[in-house]
């Protein structure tokens, strides 16, 4: 009973459902929720038209990547609305890239998007200085069948580890014409 409760919340929820929520649901320890999401994971295995993903402490599920294209026309996440879609859009096509650019891109209710596309599992924020890195989740690409190809600023991430060099320190170290001969 446990198992078919678990399968039918994270049917009719869209949305990733925490642990802690299916134990709200259920009244059951954490322990046997695990051990039931474990029987639905090999339940929905390859050969599945659906699959049970986990992040972190939350899990969905999703329609299998294999088969995706086939049936992306019935469901796209048609929940999402024009702003969280622009949004996503913006991060999948230019991400990962700060924050900051995204809200001067299409203004501050980017904050707003950016907090739900992470509650959904859709993007990671993962704090820089005092703006966010954006960039997509791997349920993203499992959902949209779609890996982003990597910029200039993830390379320049991992190059750095993090180092704080905005625009301004960017600018300081550029040669001017005379210096380059």
């Amino acid at each position: 009973m446990i198992k078919k409760t678990i399968e039918a919340a994270l049917f009719l929820n869209s949305k990733p459902m925490s642990v802690s929520k299916l134990v709200e649901i259920t009244q059951v320890s954490s322990s046997e929720i695990k051990k039931a999401l474990e029987e639905l994971r090999e339940k929905y295995d390859e050969e599945s038209g659906i699959k049970l993903v986990e992040n972190g402490n939350t899990c969905q599920l999703i329609v299998n990547p294999e088969i995706l294209s086939k049936v992306r026309d019935i469901s796209p996440y048609k929940d999402l609305s024009p702003g969280l879609l622009k949004a996503l859009s913006i991060i999948a096509f230019k991400g990962p890239l700060k924050q900051s650019v995204l809200v001067n891109t299409i203004g501050n209710r980017t904050y707003e998007y950016a907090k739900e596309l992470e509650n959904r599992g859709l993007i990671s924020a993962k704090k820089h200085g005092r703006t966010k890195i954006l960039k997509v989740t791997q349920l993203f690409i499992d959902y949209f069948g779609k890996e982003p190809a990597k910029t200039n600023l993830e390379r320049f991430m991992q190059d750095n580890d993090g180092e704080d060099n905005s625009e301004e320190n960017q600018e300081e170290t550029k040669e001017t014409p005379e210096e380059q001969t």
